[in-house]
């Protein structure tokens, strides 16, 4: 009965929008309901009208069509029409230098937005300067410890982390980071996503005992600002526990991986995974058998399962369980055979 409405009310969606009476709050209403039942091709002509309707009434370089064109290019962001939302993106941009001048904070949040397209395209010279910019405008209004710099200091250290510039990138997160923390105090969501993003940097440049004291705070954040059976703790417990299970430290990651797992009931794969390696390296071959096997239940298809299996074999080894073992090296040989054949199948096409 729920889908049948919800059909009746799409279908009379579909029929509205190219109303001659349609006001343009209507249409504007309905772009957004298709925007939220994820129906992004009903929501980019409603906006695409809408945006016509505008630009009629107001001319081509009014400050009133930023809206619009900023709802149009996230829905053709979504569905990777990437030169078309970098145009609405550029147009923005334009309209906020002749409205506002070139110092403006408005201004700065057009070129952060181009600046993150460029990032998702893989454009980083063009990325850059725009980043670049906006920092400068941003501190030139408020001054260099405003919180309101840090999106433009962490979105130029993506692109400077996506260049292997880790260096570059690890200076600009951490003045992001005492900025946050001199803005907000100690604890706060916004200094744990700081947190969490440099430490994410240490643990991509194999840095495990620099992203630990991070990890470390991030979560004791989490612990008193997120709900005890929340999967943003989950999350939290997680990462401290690989940098403390890359380092060898299995007896301080075990409990952390076996809470996680009880947050999200025993059937994250990820999770139970990262458990049975750190039951392995501590020689508790019987609790890691276990959840080797809850594993192979779960997910006994799963794309990258031949590591898995080879993990497997080496504890039933431990184990002298050798029949069991022969038979699950088998089986990831057998299985790396076929995703070799089906690499190669997508090459040749």
């Amino acid at each position: 009965m729920r889908l049948a409405f919800a059909s009746l009310l799409a279908c009379l969606f579909a029929a509205l929008i190219y109303a001659d009476d349609a006001s343009p709050e209507e249409l504007e209403q309905r772009a957004r309901t298709y925007r939220l039942q994820g129906n992004l091709p009903m929501a980019e002509k409603c906006f695409r009208q809408l945006l016509e309707i505008r630009e009629g009434a107001s001319g081509q370089y009014s400050s009133e069509l930023a809206p619009t064109l900023n709802s149009l290019a996230r829905i053709l962001i979504a569905t990777k029409k990437y030169s078309e939302a970098e145009r609405l993106l550029s147009r923005i941009a334009s309209i906020r230098e002749r409205q506002r001048g070139f110092d403006h904070p408005d201004v700065a949040a057009a070129y952060m937005a181009l600046a993150d397209l460029y990032a998702v395209e893989k454009n980083l010279p063009a990325a850059e300067p725009l980043y670049v910019r906006a920092i400068e405008i941003l501190e030139k209004v408020y001054g260099t410890e405003d919180q309101k710099i840090c999106p433009a200091l962490e979105g130029l250290a993506g692109m400077y982390r996506a260049e292997s510039k880790i260096d570059e990138a690890e200076a600009l997160l951490r003045r992001a980071l005492l900025i946050r923390d001199n803005a907000v105090g100690p604890v706060n969501a916004d200094v744990m996503q700081a947190l969490d993003a440099l430490a994410s940097l240490y643990y991509s440049a194999a840095r495990f005992a620099d992203a630990e004291p991070l990890y470390r705070r991030s979560l004791a954040i989490a612990e008193q600002l997120s709900r005890p059976d929340s999967a943003e703790l989950a999350t939290n417990l997680d990462n401290l526990a690989v940098v403390l299970a890359k380092q060898d430290k299995y007896k301080e990651a075990e409990p952390l991986y076996q809470r996680s797992l009880e947050i999200r009931d025993m059937v994250d794969i990820s999770s139970l995974h990262n458990l049975a390696l750190v039951k392995a390296g501590l020689k508790k071959y019987w609790a890691a058998d276990a959840l080797y096997k809850r594993i192979l239940a779960i997910a006994p298809n799963s794309p990258g399962l031949v590591p898995v299996l080879n993990e497997y074999a080496e504890v039933l080894h431990a184990l002298k369980r050798e029949t069991e073992a022969a038979r699950v090296e088998a089986r990831a040989k057998s299985l790396k055979r076929v995703e070799g054949s089906d690499t190669m199948k997508k090459d040749v096409h």
